[in-house]
């Protein structure tokens, strides 16, 4: 299932724009479940930040929320509809047109093993940009396509100084001894999953959530948490 439509004051473009238009510039996936998008509104206000970072524009992309929720209503009333969706969000904010497409949920491989590597953007650990999703570029594309050519289902990324960044898709975490310890922001993609999911879910398991720098890890559970997966367990291929 993919079905695609444009929004936005500048969406009579989008026609004209080609794929490699949209590298490069905001993006953001979430969630669909039961008709129901997951935290919509901190992604649209996660893509609008991201075009206020390139200097543009983007103070339409959170008024259309009802809009969105509308369309999605509408898709997922289609007699091939399935309960749970992912929806994906990429921002055009030079010609000012938003991408909505609906696509399938993808599963998570069990066991879920990484293949750690160097992260493709450390010599730019310190640009605010990769903060914001798809500012960095396609880099996390390569970096799943060779974890795979590994036998893993997805990359462990470290620093120059060898300490845990993120993976390819998702924001990571190691418990140990009843804490959950996640990298510091700094250079890292910013997960909403890690912002507005795992303080309740931690919670519910009694473990304290503390940001420091982690080594790669030779004991302790790790955790990968994104927007469309959730929080679940991987290994070390």
């Amino acid at each position: 299932m993919s079905l695609e439509r444009f929004f936005g004051p500048g969406f009579h473009l989008a026609s004209a724009a080609s794929h490699a238009a949209m590298e490069g510039f905001p993006r953001t996936a979430l969630a669909v479940h039961e008709g129901q998008p997951c935290h919509l509104h901190a992604h649209l206000h996660r893509l609008q930040e991201a075009a206020a970072a390139l200097h543009h524009s983007g103070d339409w992309v959170e008024s259309l929320g009802p809009e969105i929720t509308a369309q999605i209503s509408v898709w997922m009333s289609r007699s091939d509809a399935v309960p749970s969706a992912a929806l994906r969000l990429a921002l055009q904010p030079e010609f000012g047109f938003l991408r909505v497409r609906l696509e399938s949920l993808p599963g998570i491989s069990q066991p879920y093993l990484l293949a750690p590597m160097p992260h493709p953007l450390a010599h730019r650990q310190g640009d605010p940009l990769l903060r914001h999703k798809g500012l960095g570029g396609p880099w996390s594309t390569a970096a799943l396509a060779e974890a795979r050519t590994l036998g893993a289902a997805d990359a462990l990324l470290l620093w120059a100084d060898g300490t845990l960044a993120e993976t390819a898709i998702a924001a990571v975490g190691v418990e140990r001894d009843g804490v959950l310890t996640v990298p510091p922001p700094e250079g890292r993609v910013a997960s909403l999953a890690e912002q507005l999911d795992l303080p309740h879910w931690a919670a519910q398991r009694g473990l304290q959530v503390e940001v420091g720098p982690l080594a790669l890890p030779q004991h302790g559970q790790i955790w990968c948490m994104n927007a469309l997966r959730g929080i679940w367990k991987a290994q070390l291929a």
